[in-house]
């Protein structure tokens, strides 16, 4: 520990005297508990929000989020930071990072991150009573981090299971099964660091909103790329997916979790590819599955009549097996035309579906908001 001390220090002199040479701001010296002491972000009474950066040797310094522009930083002379004042307009959960002299670059003071594939943006979570994603003092349940093998993929998997906070105490309570899949370049973690989930469950399920649920969370990549929706990799990555949930993830869930294994008792939803994924499994498995959500995704109509021409060509059966078909995007969704489509085909061929449109784009505020809203629908008694 010491040494990692040593080495911080080391390297924020070095920092300062960089700036120095450069004939830059000549901030005085500081340590490693200076250094961890920078509050960034802080949150204000009024609503604003005050980033803070450490980096004397640059000379450009933006703030990039989904809540404002792009807005520049100043360097405050005074705290020997790069500052910015913001105020969000509503109160929300936001990935933002730095544009430090054109990179990138994550929030070294914020612990909270964006579990992603590729670069990992900070967290902005700002209370706000209003969401459903809030933490309240009520009983919470526990997120299990788990490791299956996939005989599919010939691999071991990460996964995330929650579990409601009456789960231990009812020791012989079987429960319905959500699944849940993460998007593109997301991880198995992402719906629960930046999706909230447990939290939104907790609040759902101790107001009386939900019925009492197991929730599993697995990592949507399949190892086929990060196909476009209209391509026929993104079928072949569907294709893998189902199998992967017959052959591995259920069973997996089901021997470990206590579950009901009938298919009114099981769904599964996703945001983007994992909307996608969840659309051809719950089609694909019609045995094991009574209701899909899909969060701005779609399947194409070539799709459906390719593989699921039973689905489609009966509509009575189909609407009478599948207790929820949901779909939701925002107005400004780079899949909204796609989900609009996947729509009207069923509106065409008689099949019975749920909608909901709001604003915004492909982001994890609408997932949450889609989650909340599709929650309270399931395994209704």
């Amino acid at each position: 520990m010491r040494k990692v001390f040593l080495w911080g220090a080391m390297m924020l002199a070095s920092l300062s005297l960089t700036a120095q040479e450069n004939g830059a701001a000549k901030p005085r010296r500081q340590t490693m508990e200076w250094f961890e002491s920078v509050k960034s972000p802080e949150l204000c009474e009024n609503g604003d929000v005050i980033f803070r950066l450490f980096a004397p040797q640059a000379k450009d310094v933006k703030l990039s989020s989904q809540f404002c522009p792009t807005t520049p930083m100043a360097w405050d002379e005074e705290e020997q930071l790069w500052k910015v004042k913001v105020h969000p307009e509503v109160a929300d959960i936001y990935p933002y990072n730095f544009i430090v002299d054109g990179q990138q670059v994550s929030d070294p003071n914020n612990k909270e991150a964006f579990p992603n594939e590729l670069f990992k943006p900070s967290l902005l979570i700002m209370p706000n009573p209003d969401m459903l994603y809030t933490e309240r003092n009520i009983p919470h349940g526990k997120v299990h981090y788990c490791t299956y093998y996939s005989k599919v993929l010939n691999e071991h998997r990460p996964m995330l299971v929650y579990t409601p906070a009456d789960y231990d105490k009812e020791a012989y309570t079987q429960y319905p099964v959500l699944y849940l899949v993460s998007g593109t370049t997301d991880t198995e973690e992402t719906w629960y660091k930046a999706g909230r989930t447990n939290f939104i469950m907790d609040n759902l399920i101790y107001d009386g909103n939900a019925q009492k649920m197991i929730v599993v969370m697995p990592y949507g990549n399949m190892n086929t790329g990060n196909p476009r929706p209209l391509s026929t990799e993104a079928v072949k990555c569907y294709e893998v997916f189902s199998q992967e949930m017959e052959e591995c993830i259920m069973p997996y869930v089901e021997k470990n979790f206590r579950t009901k294994t009938d298919r009114e008792s099981r769904a599964i939803a996703g945001f983007s590819r994992g909307g996608g994924e969840a659309l051809y499994t719950a089609f694909n498995l019609s045995d094991k599955f009574a209701s899909v959500c899909a969060y701005s995704a779609y399947l194409t109509n070539n799709v459906y009549e390719q593989k699921f021409g039973k689905i489609i060509g009966n509509p009575t059966e189909t609407n009478s097996r599948y207790k929820l078909i949901w779909f939701g995007v925002g107005s400004s969704d780079f899949l909204l035309e796609g989900v609009k489509e996947n729509e009207q085909f069923f509106r065409q061929k008689g099949i019975v579906f749920e909608q909901f449109d709001t604003d915004g784009g492909h982001t994890w505020m609408n997932a949450r908001k889609f989650l909340g809203l599709t929650v309270p629908k399931l395994f209704k008694q």
